[in-house]
């Protein structure tokens, strides 16, 4: 199943379907149809963040689309050596632009369906673990799943979507240590004031 496959029916049906082993596509040479994927999931996507969204940053949407699909079949086959996952599922950096943000979010909201997954089965595992590591520098997606370490920086630029997309998805997965400062803060205190008026 090519990259853009794998994507529309992640979009369209939630769903991963791997028929066979994925022959893993270099994430510096963007396949076009993924990107035709990406560029049109993102303009239905952008219709859900409050304000303005941010513009697409391809490469980034194309990054994470190729890092959820690895990390998938990582989690489906378990007869990948540790170094190999290490080498697919790594993406240093960290987000700190508002298209950084949301464009890695695109795909990488998937991501906690597999870090939960692969997480029950083994706390300690290599996919876990480097799940983590990429999650952690991209808090947008990461807040959404069960990750002890605190984020790795909590900055999105003042961009007031964003901040409350993030003050939301706090609120239903709760963690101290991803309590954002300033601005992004008060967004929370917002979200918690809203839920408890409508309790």
């Amino acid at each position: 199943m090519s990259l853009a496959r794998f994507l529309e029916v992640l979009f369209k049906r939630g769903e991963v379907v791997f028929r066979k082993k994925p022959l893993f596509g270099r994430v510096d040479v963007p396949d076009p149809e993924a990107l035709r994927v990406l560029e049109a999931e993102y303009r239905r996507y952008a219709l859900d963040l409050p304000g303005k969204a941010p513009a697409l940053n391809a490469e980034v949407a194309y990054r994470a689309g190729v890092l959820l699909h690895d990390a998938c079949w990582f989690l489906l086959s378990r007869e990948d050596e540790d170094d190999e996952v290490l080498r697919r599922i790594n993406w240093e950096g960290t987000a700190s632009m508002p298209m950084q943000h949301f464009s890695s979010d695109l795909c990488l909201r998937f991501a906690e369906r597999v870090h939960r997954r692969a997480k029950a089965l083994n706390p300690e595992d290599v996919l876990v673990k480097a799940l983590e590591g990429v999650l952690r520098r991209r808090p947008l997606s990461g807040v959404l799943c069960d990750i002890d370490e605190p984020p790795a920086a909590l900055e999105f630029g003042d961009h007031e979507g964003l901040m409350l997309l993030y003050a939301e998805r706090l609120a239903a997965h709760s963690k101290p240590g991803w309590m954002p400062e300033g601005r992004a803060r008060e967004y929370v205190e917002l979200v918690h004031t809203r839920r408890r008026a409508s309790a």
